[in-house]
């Protein structure tokens, strides 16, 4: 079985106020996936997830077919374990 990790990905482009948290929201609960959305005030949108690799990029490309917005880039990187999940939240 393959290990999960803390994944942090940052959407850059038209991403928020077009219902993005909420389309990220619907896929990652459909995938099973455990972590947060949020907007972050600096125009992009955040979601943090603690996941199998694997996972990670199915999560990815479902995210690049968004009907929400545009997404110009997803930006991943390693997280970091500051709390356990225990489902998939869309945080204010």
């Amino acid at each position: 079985m393959a290990e999960k990790k803390y994944f942090c990905l940052h959407l850059s482009g038209s991403v928020q106020g077009v219902g993005m948290r909420y389309h990220v929201n619907n896929v990652a609960k459909e995938l099973g996936l455990l972590g947060y959305v949020r907007n972050l005030p600096d125009g992009r949108v955040e979601c943090v997830i603690h996941e199998t690799h694997g996972k990670l990029e199915h999560f990815i490309t479902l995210l690049e077919k968004s009907p929400r917005g545009h997404i110009e880039s997803i930006a991943v990187s390693d997280g970091q374990e500051t709390e356990k999940f225990s489902d998939f939240t869309i945080r204010y």
